[in-house]
C-alpha cells in the first residue's frame, strides 16, 4: 500500500504560484495527461512508480538534482515538491515560462506579466483554455533574481521580443497581458510581423480584488511593512509559504519600475486591432488603436471568449 494514497490532501484545481510550481506542474501535466492542481495527490490522481521516475528524471534533466526514489511518495503534492526545487530553481528565473505545451496544432499564446511581474494568474486561464493550448508567461526581471528591473515599455518590449523570437523565430504570434502586460504585449506588436492577436485583459478576469499590490500606488509600502505584506500574501495563498523574504522588497521594486514605465509611455505605431477583454486597460491605449471588446464576467468567461477568437 502507498502511504501517499491516504494522506488527506486537497482535490481540484488550485493554480500554481511561482516558477518552481509552474514548471513541475508541466512536467506531471506530460507526464499523466492532464493538468493537476497543486494540492492534488500525484498517486491518487493515477500515477504510479513508473510515473514517479519520470519526475525524478525530469527534475536531473533540468536541475542537475538526483531526488531519491521515494521523493514523490514523501512529497506527493506539486507544492510540497517544489519546496525541494525552489533552491535549484534558479534557470527558471529568465523571462520565459512555459505554463502548459499543448498539441502542437496552433501557435502559442505569450502573455506578459501584469504589474507584479508574476505570471501565476496566467496558470488558471491556461488550464480554462484547454490542454491542446500551448502557453507560456512573460515574467518580469528581476522578480526572482537581483537584476534591475527595465524601466521603459520600448526596453522591456524588445528584450521580450527577443525571448520570443528565441522560441518561435517566425510568425504567427499571440500576445497579449493585462495591466502593464497590455501596453508591453502592443509594443511587442508593433516590433513583430504576422501578429494574430494583441489582447488586452481586465485584471480582475484573472485575479480577484486584493492581492495587494493595487494600493501601493496611492502610497508604497516601507520595507519596515515588507514581511507584513508577505505574510499576508502567504496567508492569502498568493505566494507559496516558503518563499524567500526577499520577495516582497523585489516585488515592489518590479512594481514601482513598471508603474515608472507604463507613466512615460509613448506608444509606438501600430495597425492591428487590439482585442480587449473586459473592461479596457487602465493606462491609455493610443486613439488609433482598433479596439475589439469583447464583454467577459468573472465567471470563467474569458477563456470561451479566447478560444472562439483563437478557434
Amino acid at each position: 500500500m502507498n502511504p501517499a494514497l491516504n494522506e488527506p490532501i486537497d482535490t481540484g484545481y488550485q493554480r500554481p504560484r511561482d516558477p518552481a510550481e509552474i514548471w513541475l506542474a508541466r512536467q506531471w501535466q506530460d507526464i499523466l495527461g492532464f493538468a493537476v492542481g497543486i494540492r492534488e495527490n500525484f498517486f491518487g490522481v493515477g500515477g504510479n512508480s513508473l510515473d514517479a521516475a519520470r519526475v525524478t528524471d525530469a527534475v536531473m534533466v533540468e536541475f542537475g538534482v538526483q531526488l531519491p526514489l521515494n521523493v514523490v511518495t514523501e512529497h506527493p503534492t506539486v507544492e510540497r515538491l517544489a519546496t525541494l526545487l525552489r533552491d535549484y530553481a534558479g534557470s527558471l528565473s529568465g523571462p520565459l515560462v512555459a505554463i502548459q505545451d499543448g498539441d502542437g496544432t496552433r501557435p502559442p499564446l505569450f502573455l506578459v506579466h501584469p504589474d507584479h511581474g508574476q505570471v501565476g494568474p496566467y496558470c488558471g486561464l491556461a488550464h480554462a483554455l484547454g490542454e491542446d493550448f500551448a502557453v507560456f508567461g512573460i515574467q518580469a526581471v528581476g522578480l526572482y533574481t537581483d537584476a534591475e528591473p527595465r524601466r521603459t515599455v520600448p526596453a522591456i518590449a524588445a528584450a521580450y521580443v527577443d525571448t520570443v523570437r528565441a522560441v518561435c523565430p517566425t510568425g504567427p504570434y499571440l500576445l497579449g497581458g493585462c495591466a502593464i502586460g497590455a501596453a508591453i504585449a502592443y509594443e511587442m506588436a508593433a516590433l513583430l510581423d504576422d501578429v494574430r492577436l494583441v489582447a488586452a485583459i481586465d485584471h480582475e478576469l484573472l485575479e480577484p480584488p486584493g492581492t495587494g499590490t493595487e494600493s501601493w500606488w496611492q502610497q508604497p509600502p516601507g520595507r519596515s511593512d515588507l514581511p507584513r505584506i508577505l505574510a499576508s500574501w502567504q496567508e492569502r495563498d498568493l505566494v507559496p509559504h516558503d518563499v524567500a523574504p526577499e520577495f516582497a522588497a523585489r516585488s515592489l521594486r518590479v512594481w514601482q519600475a513598471n508603474q515608472d514605465a507604463v507613466r512615460d509611455w509613448r506608444p509606438s505605431p501600430y495597425t492591428g486591432p487590439v482585442d480587449v477583454f473586459g473592461l479596457p486597460p487602465a493606462m491609455a491605449l493610443p486613439v488609433t488603436a482598433v479596439q475589439r471588446i469583447h464583454e467577459c464576467s468573472t465567471d470563467g468567461r474569458l477563456a470561451d471568449a479566447l478560444r472562439e477568437l483563437l478557434g
